[in-house]
Protein backbone atom coordinates (compact mmCIF):
# COMPACT_ATOMS: atom_id res chain seq x y z
CA UNK A 1 0.00 0.00 0.00
CA UNK A 2 0.61 3.57 -0.46
CA UNK A 3 -0.79 5.26 2.43
CA UNK A 4 1.79 6.61 5.69
CA UNK A 5 3.20 4.72 8.16
CA UNK A 6 1.14 4.56 11.24
CA UNK A 7 -2.55 4.89 9.44
CA UNK A 8 -4.57 2.36 10.49
CA UNK A 9 -5.32 -0.97 7.83
CA UNK A 10 -9.27 0.58 6.76
CA UNK A 11 -7.89 4.02 6.30
CA UNK A 12 -4.75 2.83 4.12
CA UNK A 13 -7.14 0.90 2.05
CA UNK A 14 -9.55 3.89 1.66
CA UNK A 15 -6.18 6.36 0.74
CA UNK A 16 -5.14 3.68 -1.77
CA UNK A 17 -8.25 3.45 -3.53
CA UNK A 18 -8.48 7.35 -3.87
CA UNK A 19 -4.88 6.90 -5.34
CA UNK A 20 -5.87 4.97 -7.81
CA UNK A 21 -9.12 7.05 -8.58
CA UNK A 22 -6.28 10.04 -8.58
CA UNK A 23 -4.07 8.32 -10.99
CA UNK A 24 -6.83 7.42 -13.53
CA UNK A 25 -8.36 11.08 -13.64
CA UNK A 26 -4.82 12.93 -13.29
CA UNK A 27 -4.32 10.81 -16.71
CA UNK A 28 -6.73 12.69 -18.50
CA UNK A 29 -5.45 15.98 -16.95
CA UNK A 30 -2.61 18.10 -18.23
CA UNK A 31 0.20 17.99 -16.74
CA UNK A 32 0.32 20.99 -14.51
CA UNK A 33 -3.13 20.08 -12.95
CA UNK A 34 -2.83 16.07 -12.50
CA UNK A 35 0.12 17.31 -10.27
CA UNK A 36 -2.33 19.61 -7.95
CA UNK A 37 -5.36 17.10 -8.21
CA UNK A 38 -3.43 14.59 -5.51
CA UNK A 39 -3.11 17.17 -2.48
CA UNK A 40 -6.31 18.94 -2.98
CA UNK A 41 -8.20 15.60 -3.04
CA UNK A 42 -6.94 14.66 -0.37
CA UNK A 43 -7.41 18.19 1.46
CA UNK A 44 -11.27 17.38 0.70
CA UNK A 45 -11.45 14.73 2.35
CA UNK A 46 -9.36 14.86 5.10
CA UNK A 47 -11.67 16.13 7.75
CA UNK A 48 -13.86 13.35 7.32
CA UNK A 49 -11.32 11.11 8.94
CA UNK A 50 -11.16 12.76 11.85
CA UNK A 51 -12.16 11.78 15.24
CA UNK A 52 -14.47 13.84 17.63
CA UNK A 53 -12.30 16.26 19.60
CA UNK A 54 -9.19 15.09 17.92
CA UNK A 55 -8.07 18.26 15.12
CA UNK A 56 -7.64 16.49 11.51
CA UNK A 57 -3.98 15.83 10.82
CA UNK A 58 -2.42 19.29 8.47
CA UNK A 59 -1.18 18.16 5.10
CA UNK A 60 2.08 16.31 5.39
CA UNK A 61 1.61 16.08 9.53
CA UNK A 62 3.61 13.31 10.85
CA UNK A 63 1.33 10.28 11.12
CA UNK A 64 4.43 8.16 12.00
CA UNK A 65 3.54 7.91 15.59
CA UNK A 66 -0.27 7.62 16.19
CA UNK A 67 -2.04 8.39 19.56
CA UNK A 68 -2.56 5.45 21.61
CA UNK A 69 -6.01 6.35 22.74
CA UNK A 70 -7.10 6.37 19.13
CA UNK A 71 -4.87 3.12 18.35
CA UNK A 72 -5.81 1.40 21.70
CA UNK A 73 -9.75 2.55 20.56
CA UNK A 74 -9.50 1.49 17.36
CA UNK A 75 -7.84 -2.34 18.21
CA UNK A 76 -10.85 -2.27 20.55
CA UNK A 77 -13.14 -1.84 18.02
CA UNK A 78 -11.74 -4.48 15.66
CA UNK A 79 -11.82 -6.58 18.46
CA UNK A 80 -15.81 -6.90 19.14
CA UNK A 81 -16.56 -6.13 15.49
CA UNK A 82 -14.77 -9.80 14.97
CA UNK A 83 -17.49 -11.17 17.53
CA UNK A 84 -20.10 -9.14 16.39
CA UNK A 85 -19.34 -10.89 12.71
CA UNK A 86 -18.71 -14.20 14.45
CA UNK A 87 -22.42 -14.22 16.01
CA UNK A 88 -23.92 -12.78 12.94
CA UNK A 89 -22.12 -15.97 11.15
CA UNK A 90 -23.09 -18.03 13.90
CA UNK A 91 -27.52 -16.33 13.00
CA UNK A 92 -26.58 -17.81 9.44
CA UNK A 93 -25.38 -21.66 10.42
CA UNK A 94 -28.16 -21.81 12.76
CA UNK A 95 -31.44 -20.42 9.97
CA UNK A 96 -29.27 -22.77 7.39
CA UNK A 97 -29.58 -25.87 9.49
CA UNK A 98 -33.02 -24.99 11.07
CA UNK A 99 -34.12 -24.64 7.56
CA UNK A 100 -32.48 -28.00 6.17
CA UNK A 101 -34.07 -29.93 9.43
CA UNK A 102 -36.78 -32.34 7.90
CA UNK A 103 -39.07 -34.31 10.20
CA UNK A 104 -41.85 -33.48 12.45
CA UNK A 105 -39.92 -31.04 14.66
CA UNK A 106 -38.55 -29.28 11.92
CA UNK A 107 -40.45 -25.71 11.70
CA UNK A 108 -43.12 -25.28 9.76
CA UNK A 109 -42.51 -22.21 7.29
CA UNK A 110 -44.92 -21.53 4.83
CA UNK A 111 -45.31 -17.64 5.23
CA UNK A 112 -43.06 -15.35 5.00
CA UNK A 113 -43.60 -14.13 8.87
CA UNK A 114 -42.63 -17.34 9.58
CA UNK A 115 -39.67 -17.33 7.79
CA UNK A 116 -39.01 -13.80 9.55
CA UNK A 117 -39.89 -15.61 13.23
CA UNK A 118 -36.86 -17.95 12.39
CA UNK A 119 -34.41 -15.69 11.62
CA UNK A 120 -35.10 -13.98 14.48
CA UNK A 121 -35.08 -16.86 16.88
CA UNK A 122 -32.09 -17.85 15.29
CA UNK A 123 -30.21 -14.58 15.88
CA UNK A 124 -31.45 -14.56 19.13
CA UNK A 125 -29.82 -17.58 20.27
CA UNK A 126 -26.64 -17.17 18.38
CA UNK A 127 -26.35 -13.22 20.14
CA UNK A 128 -27.16 -15.08 23.58
CA UNK A 129 -24.68 -17.36 23.37
CA UNK A 130 -22.18 -14.80 22.12
CA UNK A 131 -23.09 -12.42 24.59
CA UNK A 132 -22.87 -14.80 27.66
CA UNK A 133 -19.48 -15.54 27.00
CA UNK A 134 -16.34 -13.82 29.02
CA UNK A 135 -14.42 -13.43 25.57
CA UNK A 136 -17.32 -10.77 24.79
CA UNK A 137 -17.37 -9.25 28.14
CA UNK A 138 -13.97 -8.38 28.19
CA UNK A 139 -13.69 -7.02 24.66
CA UNK A 140 -17.07 -5.06 25.54
CA UNK A 141 -15.26 -3.47 28.68
CA UNK A 142 -12.27 -2.57 26.76
CA UNK A 143 -14.05 -1.11 24.23
CA UNK A 144 -16.00 1.45 26.79
CA UNK A 145 -12.57 1.90 28.25
CA UNK A 146 -10.50 2.49 25.19
CA UNK A 147 -13.39 5.04 24.27
CA UNK A 148 -13.43 6.51 27.68
CA UNK A 149 -9.80 7.18 26.95
CA UNK A 150 -9.79 8.46 23.60
CA UNK A 151 -12.85 11.17 25.23
CA UNK A 152 -10.13 12.15 27.81
CA UNK A 153 -7.60 12.79 25.52
CA UNK A 154 -9.45 14.71 22.85
CA UNK A 155 -10.33 16.83 25.54
CA UNK A 156 -6.59 17.63 26.82
CA UNK A 157 -5.66 17.99 23.44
Amino acid sequence: MNAPSGVPPFMAAWLEAQQALVRLAGAALAPPVASVVPQSFADAYRPLFAMPGFPAPAAGANTAAPDTSLWRYQQAAERVGKLLADAAADAGRRLGAALAADGPDAPPITSLRELQTLWIDCGEAAWSAAAHREEFAQAQAELLSAWVALRVAGQAG
